[in-house]
């Protein structure tokens, strides 16, 4: 069981993410924490000596309303679940977000966004981008993303090599009612006893499969007939050069599943 992280804004499409949590029931939890994300207004107080843009009243009214609208999370929240445990918290900075996440071991953090266009990503995602450059393992739920309780669960990874990917797996433990897992590479996986016997311990049905197109291709695919959650493994940031490339971590953000960035 772990504790999962939720940024808020105060926008439904970053509420979003709890509906995922909630309804796909493939994530394993003991707590959530509430993170909503205020606008650090305080730093910047006037714009010339005689035209004042912001005030110290102003952030700690930003603070109260901030209180109201996570109260009112916590009872949707309690009202679906009340054993859920939750907890809430106002922060204005990457580093008190890094901060609870040190000190409360959180396993995952989970965002939701409404960029369906890459153009869109480049162009005003600015302090989206900053989340998951920082953030990981963090799970990215598509906008217009719906589970469907009538498909399979499958979850997709990808594998590079034996050493990196036996580590990165046990991150398969933070999910339940997982049907399959499918292993996806653009080179064939040597199936050595060590990954198999690793494999073996979730006891959750795998495949691999050597693709020839792209990450992306695959999950489409695997979508049709699955709910399909893809923890892709990367070492690039978000700004790749390689952004042209269908395998680019913009795709998969945009792309038809949820993607978990580890």
């Amino acid at each position: 069981m772990s504790k999962i992280l939720i940024l808020l804004d105060g926008s439904e499409e970053y509420e979003k993410s709890i509906d995922y949590l909630l309804n796909s029931k493939i994530i394993n939890f003991e707590e959530l924490i509430l993170c909503f994300i205020l606008e650090p207004m305080h730093k910047v107080k006037s714009i010339s000596s005689n035209m004042e843009l912001f005030s110290d009243s102003t952030y700690e009214k930003s603070e109260i309303l901030s209180k109201v609208y996570l109260e009112k999370i916590i009872n949707i929240i309690k009202n679906i679940d009340d054993e859920i445990k939750v907890s809430a918290n106002t922060i204005d900075s990457i580093e008190s977000i890094k901060k609870i996440q040190s000190i409360d071991l959180v396993s995952l953090s989970l965002i939701s966004h409404n960029y369906d266009k890459k153009y869109k990503l480049f162009l005003s995602a600015k302090k989206f981008k900053s989340y998951i450059n920082t953030f990981h393992p963090l799970l990215s739920v598509p906008p217009n993303f719906t589970h469907d309780d009538k498909k399979t669960n499958d979850f997709m990874i990808n594998y590079s090599n034996e050493e990196v990917f036996t580590k990165i797996i046990d991150n398969v433990l933070m999910f339940k009612n997982l049907n399959k897992m499918t292993i996806v590479s653009k080179n064939k996986i040597q199936e050595t006893s060590t990954l198999i016997d690793k494999l073996d311990t979730f006891n959750i049905p795998f495949e691999f499969k050597e693709i020839k197109d792209s990450y992306l291709d695959e999950m489409n695919r695997l979508q049709v007939n699955n709910n399909v959650i893809f923890y892709y493994y990367s070492e690039n940031k978000f700004i790749e050069k390689k952004y042209i490339f269908k395998d680019s971590i913009q795709n998969f953000i945009i792309g038809p599943s949820p993607v978990i960035l580890g």
